[in-house]
């Protein structure tokens, strides 16, 4: 991949822009992937990452030289990546903000995905909740692994744009190496966005401020990957011209807002995606193939993204080499990864917010493999009362890991396991069983 010599500075940035969302729309623009402005730039892809999402807030001036050598810029947009590394080290953002402030207009958003497949039903239900609904306006997208969650918000935050002029605010709360982010961190992430320097020390305070910035100013407040209720309760300000928008792996059962849930995609639609990223002519000249890897994907998105990548990487290949690599369901998983994208590591952030009871329900699920199922069918085989069955199965369903299937005609609920979730946990119990196996060796000799 070529990096132009000279590229113009990033169309729309502005002085209040915060330097970790410069730099990943540099690295998009740039057409890289986190792990290919590692090589490029000698940083690590853990760096790169940590600058993106805000949580390195001070980087070094050889760090951003590096990184906007790698990135080919231009004198122009490498100085507005200094002066926006510069601001996040502490320099004022807004010229000393307060309450009476005027709002920040500032944009945070990732780039857009252009044309969002089939979310034609969802997407304007979730407009109309932000902007006609009850006060506080909020909307909570939730579902599985790999159904597009971040696509699907940050989709819906870019046609808002211009119905909340006063900012739209993007926070990723994703913290798989250090734990759940505290309202205390999440208050002041968001505060400094607004342009707050130095937000105060408490809790309370700090949601006081959020709602005196708030009053009378529409913001869109994006916040991605949330891991609780209690994460993000204290930005329910009741501010009625702002809106809240969030994403989260578990359904936020206690939270007020608009719930939507993202399932795969149907068929078609999941046909249409590959075509747009692999090219229609040749989904056209394979539809019986087409359709077989647009199954093995599970209809995911994320999936079918890189069953894309794979086939743009492989011209001359027919989507029956795909699909054939693909109905190996041992190494399915194995497949579905390239560069920063992987569907197992997109499931193992659902499993590690289980517990450990939870994830050995889910272990013995995948081994009996039901095809449709109802609690009730399953207690003698699990050796488990029909009530502990039916809350351990409800704590997967909260947490999307088991879908709802159409119910009996009595009213029954029944549920199924996603293919590519049941192999990793079949993974994950094969694992366990080598773990258990060597330690007891050890312990014999």
């Amino acid at each position: 991949m070529t990096v132009p010599l000279t590229r113009q500075p990033m169309p729309g940035f502005r002085a209040d822009t915060t330097f970790g969302v410069l730099l990943r729309e540099q690295r998009v623009v740039s057409g890289l992937t986190q792990e290919e402005l590692a090589e490029r730039s000698g940083l690590s892809v853990r760096a790169i990452r940590n600058l993106e999402i805000g949580r390195t807030e001070r980087p070094q001036q050889q760090s951003v030289e590096l990184l906007a050598g790698a990135l080919g810029l231009d004198d122009m947009a490498r100085a507005d990546l200094l002066r926006a590394a510069r601001k996040r080290a502490g320099a004022p953002a807004m010229g000393g903000w307060h309450p009476g402030s005027q709002a920040t207009g500032c944009c945070e958003l990732p780039p857009d995905v252009p044309e969002l497949t089939g979310r034609e039903r969802e997407t304007p239900a979730v407009v109309r909740a932000l902007t006609e609904g009850p006060v506080p306006r909020s909307a909570l997208v939730t579902g599985g692994p790999g159904v597009g969650k971040t696509a699907f918000v940050v989709h819906v935050a870019h046609r808002l744009r211009e119905r909340f002029p006063d900012g739209q605010v993007y926070v990723d709360l994703d913290r798989p190496d250090d734990g759940e982010m505290s309202p205390h961190a999440v208050l002041g992430r968001v505060l400094r966005s607004l342009g707050a320097n130095e937000p105060p020390a408490s809790l309370e305070e700090r949601a006081a401020l959020l709602r005196a910035a708030l009053t009378n100013r529409r913001v869109l407040l994006v916040l991605d990957n949330v891991s609780s209720e209690a994460q993000v309760r204290p930005l329910l300000t009741g501010a009625s011209a702002s809106a809240l928008l969030l994403a989260s792996r578990h359904q936020l059962l206690a939270l007020p807002g608009y719930p939507v849930r993202l399932d795969p995609l149907g068929a078609d639609a999941a046909v249409y995606l590959l075509a747009q990223l692999a090219g229609v002519q040749r989904v056209n000249a394979e539809p019986g193939a087409a359709r077989a890897v647009a199954d093995a994907c599970s209809r995911l998105p994320l999936a079918l993204h890189i069953a894309g990548s794979w086939l743009r990487a492989r011209p001359r290949r027919p989507l029956a080499d795909l699909a054939d690599l693909l109905a190996d369901t041992h190494r399915v998983l194995d497949r579905l990864a390239v560069a920063d994208l992987s569907v197992r590591a997109s499931i193992a952030g659902y499993d590690r917010s289980l517990q450990p009871e939870e994830r050995h329900l889910a272990q013995r699920l995948a081994l009996l493999d039901p095809d449709r199922f109802a609690p009730a069918d399953l207690c003698h085989q699990l050796g488990m009362s029909e009530p502990a069955l039916q809350d351990g199965v409800e704590r997967l369903a909260h947490a999307n890991l088991l879908s709802p299937a159409s119910a009996d005609q009595d009213g029954t609920p029944r549920y199924q396991l996603d293919p590519l979730v049941r192999r990793h946990f079949l993974a994950r119990y094969e694992d366990s069983g080598v773990t258990q196996l060597r330690t007891a060796q050890w312990a014999t000799r």
